[in-house]
């Protein structure tokens, strides 16, 4: 992703680990960050994962390493400590417990990284996690954040908890939230995206939704769904007017449809396989159908903030679809901008996107 500012101010960050790509496992692969970027490492993709290990945490982390490796991408893993209050004792004092954390993220969840082929990071900080997670994704100009649907404490019966909620109202870049893997589901070591599912509404906010979904498809060499859905009210009572009516839906999907082919004829041109589809209902519903129907691997949405009163700036269809759909979720939000992930070896036809600042 190519960002429009030339100007980056590196942060200090104490903990902070850097992993070369290929890196063997071991205390000896771990060393200092390396020095500030110059302005070509702007160009650099960054995706910023929280972990807690929670078993969605260590899921997102499996996405963003994917990812990372595909796309040429730093991951930065952030720890907050904030995270891991499950798992002191209360009289255990503060400097142990942080000595103790810092080994558990080192130790117990390093594995992972170790074996990613792409520059890796891992980074604890003290804080609340929303606040820690949001901080170091501005600070990084992250492209994207990724974490787990719900974390370490929890209520089991919701499927999108607290943290990744209030991430997706505040986050300025596109939010993955992703849920752990199905109980009949095995765990592979990367993501396989073969089909990807984006709902649009033809807004600016959809159509960098839309742009977002294809990168990602003409990346991991998967194919594209389009969704439109609009919303039908029969007609009450019934009697004549039924007829035309009905009519004039099938005349409105006709239209839709053919708008549609416009969008993403630049889209068949990139080599990525296009599926148009319009739907009347109710469109958050819809999409959820459809992705089961379609049983996608991610899908992506784009939010203009336009949910109710305390959904502050996450809209109601991209909160409904990220709390129900059972699968990955990419959430786009305005203040992105339009966005761009694609590998590293395209750099060449990227185009500016925006930051979010």
């Amino acid at each position: 992703m190519v960002r429009e500012s030339s100007n980056q101010n590196e942060h200090a960050t104490n903990g902070a680990k850097v992993i070369g790509p290929g890196a063997a496992a071991g205390p000896s692969t771990l060393a200092c960050r390396p020095p500030a970027a110059d302005a070509g490492d702007m160009e650099t993709t960054r995706i910023v994962v929280g972990m807690d290990g929670s078993a969605t945490s260590r899921e997102a982390l499996r996405w963003a390493v994917s990812l990372g490796e595909v796309l040429g991408a730093e991951v930065l893993a952030v720890h907050a400590v904030g995270l891991l209050e499950e798992l002191h004792e209360p009289d255990e004092t503060a400097k142990p417990r942080q000595t103790r954390l810092r080994d558990l993220v080192e130790q117990a969840w390093y594995a992972p990284l170790a074996r990613a082929r792409c520059p890796v990071r891992i980074e604890v900080r003290d804080g609340h996690p929303v606040d820690v997670l949001l901080a170091v994704a501005g600070e990084e100009h992250a492209d994207v954040l990724v974490v787990g649907s719900r974390g370490v404490g929890e209520n089991p019966a919701l499927a999108l908890g607290s943290t990744s909620l209030r991430l997706l109202q505040a986050a300025e870049m596109p939010v993955l939230v992703v849920p752990d893997l199905p109980a009949d589901r095995p765990r592979a070591d990367g993501v396989h995206l073969h089909h990807i599912l984006v709902g649009v509404d033809r807004s600016a906010t959809s159509l960098a939704a839309l742009e977002l979904a294809a990168d990602l498809a003409g990346s991991l060499g998967g194919s594209l769904s389009v969704l439109e859905v609009f919303e039908y009210v029969p007609p009450f009572p019934l009697g004549p007017s039924t007829a035309v009516t009905s009519a004039g839906e099938e005349h409105a999907i006709e239209r839709t449809m053919t708008l549609l082919e416009t969008e993403v004829s630049g889209i068949r041109e990139r080599g990525v396989g296009v599926q148009v589809i319009v739907r009347s209902g109710q469109p958050a519903p819809t999409l959820l159908e459809v992705a089961d129907d379609l049983d996608a691997d991610l899908v992506v949405v784009g939010t203009r903030g336009r949910g109710g009163p305390g959904e502050l700036l996450l809209g109601s269809v991209a909160r409904t679809v990220a709390d129900r759909a059972r699968r990955p979720t990419l959430v786009v939000p305005a203040a992105a901008g339009p966005v761009h992930l694609r590998r590293g070896d395209e750099d060449g036809e990227r185009q500016p996107s925006g930051t979010g600042s």
